[in-house]
């Protein structure tokens, strides 16, 4: 055969292979797969007893060739009633009392995210009539709102005690015959047997937990003064439940409309956990799983003033009402529960301490503390923070004051060589992050701000990227991570960024593309914000400085890193111009050892250290505790 002959047949026999194969000469050539549309499941039907709670539950819903991104509840028969939302897959509703057997019925429709609808799945909820034994009620609590001036007293009102236990006791005994929870409006169904004398108590506290499906929670406002005894209320009625019986409970403030102390202030722990449950609806909207780690609230009328705080897992509240009480203060607690929650869902590095407006903090703390603020707007739908207290000597009218500001409000940018004067933009203020996070949260266009992302993409950054950061948790990781995930935002992002003193165009989890610094400081006391040491690679100075103050603001720590390509064994050590260098070693985000002792140098060997991004915290110990102050210069090397 001929070598021509030869060639046309191996040509032939591949094209053969290929077509077997199902090849193509371009992917053009092939017509895309048409998008297949999801279905709905609105679940099972259901019968229930006029007056308890019904979740209806879409969580079943599917796409087969992408996901579902939204869902849509509609009444479709029956008494109208309210849903507590109509757009999430789990929803609920209170149901009303009836005289007969009466049938609601209820429609979903879902939507994928290539924006095809499914058709409608409908279920139907039977209400039926109490009985003997069946007792209904709703619960409220006094709420004092908060002004310009202090707390409004006069205009105190009930509102209802959402999702709080509730029980059914033994009105001789004191035992538990049934248990059960308020509902998002604040009534409760509660199922003894008949005839039998019972009293009815709320307890403090919202609890759901396994074997009940996700979500969990088991948030309860507890006295530590008192052996952390959960707070109740029991009005010492008793009900005779022979025919179904309505017992309405209402919870005092313990205030009359002057101020003046009237009983107990039975209200208040109900009035902190109204506010939990608002923060967990926030988070509940876009993570409908989730697993809440139990959090206690500790208040107590002995709690000193101005000292409420998050502290491993509980949320201490100050109590005293002749200097601060946080009770009725929403954004201080839903702060408070965003540091729990950037705690156990993401990531805080945050060192704590004191901070005020206008700080220049480091970088860990500017973030936490602004997210904590950001996040409180956010739950509460108004960007205006109030935090009430008692001032002295007619400061305030009849001494109730209000600190206040507005965290849509974005600080003044400027330039590095420019004299500060009060509160200004920087990575490391405060100020900043919690308006950048607020612009990114609200619909509002303004100024720089043309951004409307919403909580959901925040959410889905805090608990991925930020939570596993290399580097130090700040605005540099949160918003590289945010824009790297929104890119058709980028453009906005970054301009966003840009006019709060921050290089939004470059920005990346190092910081590696700063040049702002804020004054006093000189460039060399604050960048680069991560300075490179090599192994082996000979000393790195960098300074340390005292110039916005000491303990936890900027420059009172610095940060160098390096990679191990494999386990190696090397030897880190430090020394300060000023007698005390202290340092901090991290691997991929997570503390691994420390050099912490009075010795100058200090010096550690971590043997065969893993392989990793490590990041090394130096500073003089002096400017840390406050107790001495000055600029250092810090001598490090990694061999």
């Amino acid at each position: 055969m001929k070598k021509s002959a030869l060639v046309l047949l191996s040509a032939v026999f591949s094209a053969l292979l290929l077509c077997a194969c199902g090849g193509h000469a371009s992917d053009d050539s092939v017509p895309p797969r048409p998008n297949v549309a999801p279905y709905a499941n609105a679940g099972t039907d259901q019968s229930v007893i006029g007056g308890s709670t019904v979740t209806l539950d879409g969580s079943a819903s599917a796409d087969t060739d992408g996901a579902v991104v939204s869902y849509a509840w509609t009444q479709t028969a029956g008494p109208a009633v309210t849903l507590a939302t109509t757009n999430t897959a789990t929803t609920a509703f209170t149901a009303p009392g009836v005289a007969t057997p009466t049938p609601l019925t209820f429609s979903l429709v879902v939507t994928d995210n290539m924006g095809a609808a499914s058709a409608a799945d409908t279920v139907t909820v039977t209400v039926n009539p109490p009985t003997a034994g069946t007792i209904t009620g709703a619960v409220r609590f006094m709420r004092i709102p908060t002004s310009d001036n202090g707390l409004d007293y006069a205009g105190q009102q009930f509102a209802s005690a959402r999702g709080v236990v509730v029980q059914a006791v033994n009105a001789t005994t004191d035992v538990v015959i049934s248990s059960g929870e308020t509902s998002f409006n604040g009534t409760y169904v509660l199922q003894v047997p008949a005839s039998q004398p019972v009293r009815v108590i709320v307890y403090a506290q919202m609890s759901r937990q396994a074997p009940q499906a996700l979500p969990h929670w088991n948030f309860q406002v507890i006295d530590a003064q008192s052996g952390d005894a959960t707070y109740s209320h029991d009005d010492g009625v008793v009900l005779d439940t022979s025919a179904p019986v309505t017992h309405d409970i209402d919870i005092a403030s313990g205030y009359d409309s002057a101020g003046t102390p009237t009983g107990t202030r039975d209200s208040a722990p109900f009035a902190i956990l109204d506010t939990v449950y608002k923060a967990r609806q926030l988070v509940l909207g876009v993570q409908p799983t989730a697993d809440f780690p139990a959090l206690n609230l500790d208040w107590s009328v002995l709690n000193p003033g101005s000292n409420t705080y998050f502290q491993d897992d509980t949320i201490v509240i100050s109590g005293d009402a002749t200097e601060d009480t946080d009770e009725f203060d929403e954004h201080v607690l839903a702060h408070e529960f965003g540091h729990y929650i950037e705690a156990n869902f993401s990531r805080g590095d945050s060192l704590g301490g004191p901070h005020a407006l206008g700080d220049e903090l480091d970088i860990r703390v500017a973030f936490s503390e602004g997210f904590g603020y950001a996040f409180a707007a956010m739950v509460l739908n108004d960007p205006v923070m109030r935090d009430t207290y008692v001032g002295t000597g007619n400061v305030c009218p009849n001494n109730q004051c209000t600190f206040a500001f507005n965290v849509e409000d974005n600080p003044a940018e400027l330039p590095a060589q420019a004299v500060p004067a009060g509160n200004v933009a920087c990575y490391c203020s405060e100020s900043t992050v919690w308006s950048l996070l607020w612009d990114v949260y609200d619909s509002a266009a303004d100024g720089p701000d043309n951004v409307a992302l919403g909580f959901g993409p925040m959410w889905t950054v805090l608990t991925n990227e930020q939570r596993t950061a290399h580097a130090f948790t700040s605005l540099f990781t949160f918003m590289s991570a945010l824009k790297n995930r929104n890119p058709a935002s980028g453009n906005a992002l970054s301009t966003l960024i840009d006019s709060q003193n921050t290089n939004g165009g470059a920005i990346e989890p190092y910081a590696s593309n700063e040049t702002y610094f804020p004054p006093p400081s000189t460039s060399g006391g604050i960048l680069p914000i991560y300075a490179n040491i090599t192994v082996g690679g000979g000393p790195v100075v960098v300074s340390v400085v005292d110039d916005h103050g000491t303990e936890n603001k900027l420059g009172n720590a610095r940060f160098l890193k390096f990679t191990l390509q494999q386990p190696t064994t090397i030897t880190i050590s430090a020394s300060s111009t000023g007698g005390d260098a202290d340092f901090f070693v991290y691997r991929d985000g997570a503390f691994v050892d420390e050099g912490f002792s009075f010795d100058n140098p200090e010096q550690i060997t971590m043997t065969s250290a893993p392989a990793g991004d490590y990041v090394i915290e130096v500073n003089e110990y002096s400017n840390i505790t406050g107790n001495g102050t000055g600029d250092f210069d810090i001598t490090v090397q990694v061999q």
